[in-house]
């Protein structure tokens, strides 16, 4: 339980690169908004009220807004993140707690003399050649509200005219035909890059080019325009060999256009000698 309006929650701790994060989530309990930034000075206590704590540094976490803290709001019991209306920060330690003694109280000095808060921070005591990293404390942070982001809408439709098969070491040869299913014209400023491959139970290949827009001019909404395409049907030097077999075929443009794909191409490899 925190002082001053504000209870305090641990939140989840999580472990990475020989660091253990766990996060503090603060609730308002009194009956006036209030307001948290900045970064609090941190200290560990032992039962006694000894400071344990090794020194102290940011993390660059979060940003140096200012937080809104909305009374009301139902405290989770840090079991989640932060909702709207409260505030979370992140404290980095050792995974081995570098401690000369256990602790048992971990204290918040609010930033701009604003109070401090203490929570009860169990702990054990540990000293050995790794235990000169120190705490690790970010700003307060907030949390937004989720906006559901529309899928935006494609650009061409894609569709493919292929062959029954082709021989392993040839050349295969097919179609791909774009509809501007967009709506409105596309004046190409400059021919953007595509990738083709296949990536099947038995060939992984890729190749990149420039696609041949110069002679479209104006792609019109609603128009299909058709591009020969051919990908050599060799194994690269970094991916293994390729077999005989069916396999899918992919296509797509670069970005900024977004590709529907209304058909898929597959492909039949033969070996050369049972090629047609």
């Amino acid at each position: 339980m925190f002082r001053i309006g504000l209870h305090g929650a641990l939140g989840g701790t999580g472990v990475g690169l020989g660091s253990a994060y766990t996060s503090i989530i603060f609730t308002n309990r009194s009956s006036s908004t209030c307001q948290l930034q900045g970064v609090p000075r941190v200290r560990v206590l032992d039962a006694a009220g000894q400071v344990l704590s090794p020194p102290q540094a940011e993390l660059d976490f979060n940003g140096p807004e200012p937080v809104e803290l909305s009374p009301g709001v139902r405290d989770q019991g840090g079991i989640a993140p932060a909702v709207i209306g409260q505030a979370q920060l992140t404290i980095r330690r050792s995974s081995l707690e570098c401690l000369p003694r256990p602790s048992a109280t971990i204290v918040f000095v609010m930033p701009d003399s604003a109070g401090q808060l203490a929570a009860d921070w169990p702990g054990s005591a540990f000293i050995g050649p790794g235990c000169s990293e120190g705490l690790g404390v970010s700003p307060f942070a907030g949390t937004s509200p989720a906006t559901p982001q529309p899928t935006p809408s494609p650009d061409f439709a894609v569709a493919y005219v292929m062959p029954a098969s082709v021989a392993i070491g040839q050349t295969l040869k097919y179609q791909v035909r774009l509809t501007n299913v967009s709506g409105r014209d596309i004046a190409f400023t400059s021919c953007p890059g595509y990738s083709e491959g296949i990536k099947g139970p038995t060939a992984y290949l890729r190749a990149r080019y420039l696609l041949n827009c110069y002679p479209v001019g104006l792609f019109k909404a609603g128009e299909t325009v058709t591009f020969a395409m051919e990908l050599p049907i060799v194994s690269p030097p970094d991916f293994a060999g390729i077999r005989p077999g069916v396999n899918p075929v992919w296509w797509g443009i670069d970005w900024p256009y977004r590709t529907d794909f209304s058909g898929t191409g597959w492909i039949t490899l033969t070996t050369p000698s049972a090629s047609p």
